[in-house]
């Protein structure tokens, strides 16, 4: 079987994979530490490749919410694993998701850390793609 391979291209404004904007001013570092943790984590995996080959996914992640309560903050992180190159999902809209079956995860800063909240996305960025790989591959055998 081919290498699978795992988009992670970030760099169209109108189609990022990795969006941290409720991050506030940390948003940038934010996305670039979920983009180098996916592309090193997928690099090391067997039957996987981030070098385009053809069919694969992309792991979107995004942070959805940020609430501060009693000087934390607590950002809740959705990932969606989506079939790649896009095409259109059931019922002709959207892209074909794949089911993570899995709760979104959630990161507790304490005080304004940029590094704090920095080693949060990449914990739970690793979490994403180590839970994604297997469901990636199992998805591969029906397309």
């Amino acid at each position: 079987m081919a290498s699978i391979y795992v988009n992670t291209d970030n760099s169209s404004a109108t189609g990022k994979i990795y969006k941290a904007t409720r991050v506030g001013k940390s948003a940038a570092a934010a996305e670039k530490k979920m983009q180098d943790v996916v592309k090193a984590l997928v690099g090391k995996a067997a039957g996987f490749t981030v070098s385009v080959v053809g069919k694969g996914y992309t792991i979107r992640i995004e942070v959805t919410k940020a609430e501060a309560s009693g000087g934390t903050t607590t950002y809740t992180v959705h990932p969606e694993i989506v079939r790649f190159p896009s095409s259109p999902g059931k019922g002709g809209g959207g892209a074909e998701m794949v089911s993570t079956l899995t709760k979104d995860p959630t990161i507790a800063v304490q005080g304004n850390s940029e590094s704090l909240l920095l080693d949060g996305i990449e914990a739970v960025t690793e979490n994403i793609v180590n839970k994604s790989l297997p469901l990636m591959k199992v998805d591969m055998t029906k397309r």
